[in-house]
């Protein structure tokens, strides 16, 4: 996905958000400063590829500020926490149900955890205890092919790759996922090396919830980038990212690097964009806050 205007206020909000928030000197805050504005003066224009910028972007703040990865890292913990505490609910009111409308709820409940996000401009990320059943069941779709996707995997004997994003978010995948599991398939998921990006979960955060426990295996991407970079990642990340059947991308930055990418394979995108430009691409402004479940 190409960056509108927009994006470079975002990308400028965010990254300065952390490093004011650093402990460190002024003056190394103000350095670290002049290198993300270098760097977004030389490389920003229409035509760059967001992810790519936003991965040297962070890293360059990490880098040189690495209290600010340990913030995230207690972020993420705490929203784990928070997740599986309010996990039992969803359990219990999805069992409560079967077939389709099961699936379809469970589709909805990890939808809306794309909405534990901290590196948006502008969006007033919620918590896991925002998240009641009610909530999942009236929220609003703008684009539903829930149905294509319950048709894919439903056959069973597929090999599942599954991209994570968010701490919290990735709690309720959990359920979704021994769905999937659970009519014959195979889920593969990948994860951020450390430091992370942002509050995406890491390997560390897939073992806290217990992640390796709910998919056949685990992966980390083999680079600190934001997204699976095709010419970024290690030869485990890329062996599964070609020999998966189908990809499920969680989330709007894997959706900005992979809608414009053919992979020779089904990819359903699962998520709630969180500003205009990605609601625009998807082909609605009024797409913003409403989930989105494509399969292309």
């Amino acid at each position: 996905m190409r960056p509108s205007f927009e994006c470079l206020r975002c990308l400028v909000n965010v990254r300065l958000r952390e490093v004011e928030s650093s402990n460190a000197s002024r003056e190394v805050k103000l350095g670290v400063a002049r290198r993300l504005l270098n760097i977004l003066e030389s490389e920003f224009d229409y035509n760059a590829e967001l992810t790519h910028l936003a991965t040297k972007l962070y890293n360059t703040v990490v880098g040189a500020l690495p209290d600010v990865a340990d913030y995230y890292r207690g972020v993420k913990r705490e929203l784990n926490r928070l997740a599986l505490e309010n996990l039992a609910s969803h359990v219990e009111y999805a069992g409560r149900l079967s077939g389709f409308s099961r699936f379809r709820y469970l589709v909805k409940l990890s939808a809306l955890g794309n909405l534990i996000d901290l590196g948006v401009a502008g969006h007033n990320p919620i918590t896991p205890l925002d998240l009641k059943p009610p909530v999942v069941e009236s929220h609003a779709f703008c684009l539903d092919y829930t149905e294509d996707f319950h048709r894919l995997v439903s056959r069973g004997g597929l090999r599942v790759l599954w991209l994570f994003d968010n701490a919290g978010e990735a709690v309720y995948d959990t359920l979704l996922i021994s769905e999937l599991r659970r009519l014959g398939n195979t889920v593969w998921g990948l994860v951020k090396d450390e430091p992370g990006f942002q509050n995406d979960i890491t390997l560390d955060d897939a073992l806290y919830i217990g992640l390796d426990k709910v998919l056949d295996r685990v992966l980390t991407y083999g680079c600190k980038c934001s997204t699976i970079h095709m010419d970024g990642i290690g030869g485990e990340a890329r062996m599964a990212v070609e020999e998966a059947d189908v990809i499920v991308s969680k989330g709007m930055s894997h959706y900005e690097y992979l809608s414009e990418l053919n992979l020779g394979k089904p990819v359903v995108f699962i998520l709630i964009p969180k500003c205009t430009p990605i609601a625009s691409s998807i082909g609605d402004p009024g797409c913003r806050g409403k989930i989105v479940v494509m399969v292309r």
